[in-house]
């Protein structure tokens, strides 16, 4: 009697830890946000895909979870906190590095996340960071557009960041 108790503990603890396993596993492979990160001086570059899971050729790559949409980009400027929310518009955020124009951008339905230039980064300390090529300059300007709208268009100074959200 005391042995059939014992069994049965046991298989109720192993199917849930098997339970919390398989929706840990589900989370993870299913996970909401997957944010890039672009952060200034010495420019680097953080997603949270690695880089060589990004598609395409030449100087434009595609996020690879093509069904996902930008829902917020939160950024700082001259020590300023500021965020725009999307919700299924298209979403462009540009910035001048080094002279470099670089652009991230998505379809009209703000899926479809592609950045370009790719040439002028190189890959940082692992697989999810790039950094710019020149590693002395300062994000000079930051334009945010949003549908049709430009949101946010302004020069920038040192301790610029921008994230922006992929869900």
């Amino acid at each position: 009697m005391r042995r059939q108790q014992i069994l049965r503990l046991a298989g109720t603890t192993a199917a849930l830890l098997t339970a919390a396993f398989a929706l840990s596993v589900l989370g993870w492979a299913f996970s909401g946000d997957t944010p890039i990160v672009i952060s200034d001086g010495s420019l680097n570059i953080r997603s949270e895909v690695p880089w060589n899971q990004y598609t395409g050729m030449g100087d434009t790559k595609s996020h690879p979870h093509t069904n996902k949409s930008v829902t917020r980009i939160e950024f700082t400027v001259g020590g300023k906190n500021q965020f725009v929310a999307f919700a299924g518009e298209s979403c462009k955020v540009e910035f001048v590095y080094a002279g470099d124009h670089i652009v991230l951008s998505t379809g009209a339905n703000g899926k479809g996340l592609v950045m370009r230039p790719f040439s002028v980064f190189r890959p940082g300390s692992n697989a999810k960071m790039m950094v710019h090529n020149n590693g002395n300059a300062k994000i000079s300007h930051l334009t945010i557009t949003k549908g049709n709208q430009q949101v946010f268009d302004s020069d920038a100074v040192s301790g610029t960041k921008i994230t922006i959200h992929y869900q």
